[in-house]
């Protein structure tokens, strides 16, 4: 492991065991056995370090994206199922580390930080339908006359429900809200209708209760419920 590599994992370290804002860069350089002239070398500042941190989870998501576009030989529409698998796949992976990424995000202007980490996630995740539209089109299997516009919508859509589902996690009971379980069957429909595709081929009810339980029951697991 070179010393750019020690630096971001020693900061990944202290940030959530200090927390960002009460972790100094000298306590980086000491932690990561490394001179000032080593640290600033490779990084100009505490700010730059997080920064480099946050484009990691992005690069994890391009490269997932990346191979399973890269190994996939199936239909576009088993293609689309996977890329919307991908993100929940990742997220039941993280809750082990939810305490850690709540210490290091939480910090005075973290707003900031938090948002342009999802505009970036969107837009990397729009691209990536986009590419997948325009050949389902091409190939004739999905007939959509906009690509990149439905993507957009799609990807936004989808994160909108992701914020809802959080709301789930807690929920001591099986009762799922009413308005919670239509806002999945209405993204269902509208997302198989918009790509010119039978009812529930594009699946998105079941993958989001699926994701909601299996994270409810590693909360109730962590809390010892």
């Amino acid at each position: 492991m070179g010393l750019k590599e020690k630096i971001l994992e020693v900061s990944y370290e202290l940030f959530a065991g200090k927390g960002y804002d009460d972790t100094t860069v000298s306590d980086i350089i000491k932690m990561a056995g490394s001179s000032r002239g080593g640290f600033y070398h490779h990084f100009d500042s505490k700010e730059e370090i997080l920064e480099a941190i946050i484009d990691g989870y992005l690069n994890e998501f391009a490269e997932l994206y990346k191979k399973t576009i890269d190994d996939h030989k199936g239909s576009y529409t088993e293609l689309f199922n996977k890329i919307f698998a991908i993100i929940h796949e990742y997220k039941m992976g993280q809750i082990k580390d939810w305490p850690k990424l709540q210490k290091i995000f939480a910090f005075n202007g973290n707003h900031m930080v938090i948002m342009k980490l999802a505009k970036d996630f969107e837009a990397l995740t729009a691209k990536v339908y986009a590419g997948l539209i325009r050949e389902g089109v091409e190939q004739g299997e999905f007939s959509v006359r906009y690509p990149e516009a439905l993507a957009g919508l799609w990807t936004r859509e989808m994160l909108h429900i992701n914020r809802i589902a959080r709301k789930e996690f807690y929920k001591r009971d099986e009762v799922k809200s009413k308005a919670f379980v239509e806002q999945l069957e209405f993204a269902e429909d509208m997302i198989n209708r918009a790509l010119g595709l039978e009812s529930n081929a594009v699946k998105v009810k079941t993958p989001i209760l699926d994701y909601i339980e299996y994270t409810k029951e590693q909360i109730a697991l962590k809390e010892g419920r």
